[in-house]
């Protein structure tokens, strides 16, 4: 645990006691209220703003029996302990005041004992001292629940990259994370002495997010947003409700709640200047979508391609026959001949899930004349292109037969019939792909929708530079950048184009 992290630790700790008796005496709530009408009670507000949490987060992923619940910051654990109890499912909070936890724990305690006197199961629900820093020490397997919630917790979290790569990371695929929390609109810079020390340092906030960074951070670590709203008239009227009800305690004149009645007028008034705020956010886990794309030379099309769907949060997996094995974040690469069914198996074993794959039908060292074509440069082109390409596309038809949408397959190659003397092998291979493409839409549509891209010159690439070079710099002023095929790339898997020939608006050679 960092020192930032102690602090805040001990300060919630210290806390607990003076929360208790100003938010909520009876359930010990600590989060905003959402208000149907000014004349709500906050405890009505407190109860609102959990029902619609619950009620918008199971609208994109409904709860049931099979359900398990993760909430970061889960207090005195009364939120995850009613949903348990309704849906019938397990769950577990985290939080890191000691003195939450053990609060959490006496309440769960004492409700399987009433419920064991009814006759009824235990809650199955379980609650853990951790820092939502580090929740991957917390929780080392992946996938593991289907929802993640958060009330007015995550504001505190040192590290927010941490934790958000570890929400995304925890959650099941179609998994939802559903989270209201404390908006910060304002630099350090730009807040009154007041602000600073009863809004900030009084509970060790340091590293707020705004409404755009908060959906921005959701969305690079590969979550969907289903939903985000500011919510700022609940919060400003919670906090006025709140200073009123402190008065209560001004004949103690005790030194915590005089700061805290400041704390929380402030609050109101900050957020109604715009310095600060209160949002709802609903996010899915949607399942990472992944390519298998050929080609791991430095400038081949096909690593161009895979950094530019990289990026955008795809899983990449790169072949060819000369490969070294790499694995990172999202990223493999492969040794693989895709001619040779053992080693093609060998590769797809490994790969669980798949939405495109790019095969870049380029012309190699084939830079040849028909007088100049050998036996064996016929055999290795036409292996490595169409025999590549039927014995691929077998297996994947038989690894997955039923896919929820269908496989894109795009092939990346010359315009049809419009190859010069010296690529007429090429010329060839382009012509039976475009064959096989449409074989592949008459007969199996349900598994593959098949793209053929009649590329230009391309340059910088590793083929399109060794063409140039061969034949002369003439031939560069009719190349076109990369840029021309993850733009049509793009359009392919947004499915804006038919599958088929897809036209693209360049100099072809």
């Amino acid at each position: 645990m960092s020192k930032q992290e102690t602090i805040t630790r001990e300060r919630f700790n210290y806390l607990k006691k003076y929360y208790d008796n100003s938010w909520d005496e009876k359930k010990h709530t600590l989060h905003v209220g959402l208000f149907k009408n000014n004349n709500d009670s906050l405890e009505k507000s407190y109860s609102q703003a959990t029902q619609y949490l619950i009620k918008n987060m199971s609208s994109i992923k409904p709860i049931d029996q099979d359900s398990n619940i993760l909430d970061i910051g889960c207090g005195t654990g009364r939120t995850l302990i009613s949903i348990c109890v309704k849906f019938d499912c397990q769950g577990i909070g985290v939080d890191l005041s000691d003195e939450q936890i053990k609060d959490a724990e006496i309440y769960l305690n004492k409700s399987n004992i009433q419920r064991a006197k009814e006759g009824k199961t235990n809650i199955r629900v379980k609650f853990i001292r951790s820092s939502g820093s580090s929740l991957n020490k917390a929780f080392g397997e992946d996938s593991q629940f289907t929802h993640i919630i958060s009330q007015d917790a995550l504001l505190f979290i040192e590290n927010k990259q941490s934790l958000f790569q570890n929400i995304y990371r925890l959650l099941t695929p179609g998994g939802v994370f559903a989270a209201a929390d404390f908006l910060s609109e304002s630099e350090a810079k730009n807040r009154t002495t007041k602000e600073e020390d009863l809004i900030y340092k009084l509970v060790n906030w340091n590293k707020g997010l705004s409404f755009e960074q908060y959906n921005q951070i959701l969305k690079t670590v590969g979550l969907t947003i289903s939903h985000s709203e500011r919510r700022d008239p609940d919060m400003i009227l919670t906090y006025q409700k709140l200073a009123q009800k402190m008065n209560q305690h001004q004949k103690s004149k005790e030194k915590t709640y005089l700061e805290l009645k400041e704390r929380y007028e402030n609050i109101a008034q900050s957020t109604k200047d715009g310095k600060m705020g209160w949002a709802f956010f609903f996010a899915q886990k949607l399942p990472r979508k992944t390519a298998l794309i050929a080609g791991t030379k430095e400038k081949s099309i096909g690593r161009f391609l895979a950094e530019h769907l990289h990026k955008n949060g795809w899983e990449i997996w790169l072949y060819s026959r000369k490969a070294k094995k790499i694995d990172k974040s999202l990223w493999h690469e492969r040794k693989c001949d895709i001619s040779d069914e053992k080693s093609l198996a060998k590769l797809l074993t490994e790969i669980k899930n798949i939405n495109l794959v790019m095969m870049l039908a380029d012309g190699g060292e084939s830079h040849l004349v028909l007088e100049e074509l050998s036996e064996e440069s016929i055999k290795t082109f036409i292996n490595a292109k169409l025999i590549g390409s039927l014995l691929l596309t077998k297996a994947l038809a038989l690894k997955f037969p039923k896919p929820q949408e269908p496989i894109q397959l795009a092939w990346c190659g010359g315009k049809i019939s419009q190859k010069p003397k010296d690529l007429i092998l090429y010329g060839i291979i382009n012509s039976s792909l475009v064959s096989f493409m449409n074989e592949l839409r008459d007969h199996y549509s349900e598994i593959f929708e098949a793209y053929y891209l009649p590329t230009p010159i391309v340059s910088p690439s590793t083929i399109g530079d060794a063409y140039i070079q061969k034949m002369g710099t003439e031939f560069q002023k009719i190349s076109q950048k990369p840029k021309i095929i993850s733009d049509a790339v793009d359009k392919i898997i947004n499915r804006k184009l038919n599958p088929g020939i897809v036209e693209i608006k360049a100099s072809i050679l």
